[in-house]
């Protein structure tokens, strides 16, 4: 019986191990350069595929917040981060090809409600490009999710809690990987 229970609790180990490790994945390939010399890194609006707008807005809102943010803190050595307005099939393709830019896709949302509680869960996902790779020279993914009760929150403020959420974690991810 000693043995089960040792067993079991070993086993409880392993998996909360597992559970509380991040689901954050940044991977840098082949030509990623950290602490780029230059003055903008272009970001190109994220894709979303049926994220409500109030998420997706605010989602990307933040995230460029989040990094200019961070990018005022370094001064005159910084850079900025500037949203790309043409969708990238109208902008001149060697143009793009010198310069840094970030596009991003936000999808697998799923709202699962019932009487007296809500769990949403969204992914998001980042390519950073670089001058000379033809390939993104960085990836970023980011699962995450949230469960509530309806007599704790409303769904629109659980959605800014998420979407808010999700911005910094990239946001982070993002500067962390320039910066390292």
């Amino acid at each position: 019986m000693a043995r089960i229970f040792i067993g079991l609790c070993l086993a409880a180990a392993l998996l909360s191990a597992c559970v509380a490790g991040s689901p954050l994945v940044v991977e840098r390939k082949t030509g990623f350069a950290a602490r780029p010399d230059l003055d903008a890194v272009f970001v190109v609006p994220f894709r979303t595929v049926m994220v409500p707008t109030t998420v997706a807005d605010a989602l990307f809102d933040t995230f460029i917040d989040e990094l200019n943010r961070r990018a005022e803190v370094l001064g005159e050595d910084g850079f900025e981060f500037v949203i790309l307005k043409e969708e990238l099939g109208r902008i001149d393709p060697d143009w793009l090809a010198a310069h840094h830019y970030v596009t991003g896709e936000v999808f697998g949302y799923l709202e699962d409600s019932g009487a007296r509680s809500t769990d949403i869960r969204i992914k998001a996902r980042l390519e950073l490009r670089q001058p000379g790779p033809a390939e993104p020279t960085l990836m970023i993914e980011y699962p995450d999710g949230l469960f509530f009760e309806h007599e704790r929150a409303t769904l629109a403020e659980k959605r800014a809690e998420l979407a808010q959420r999700v911005a910094t974690a990239l946001a982070a991810a993002l500067w962390g990987a320039l910066m390292d």
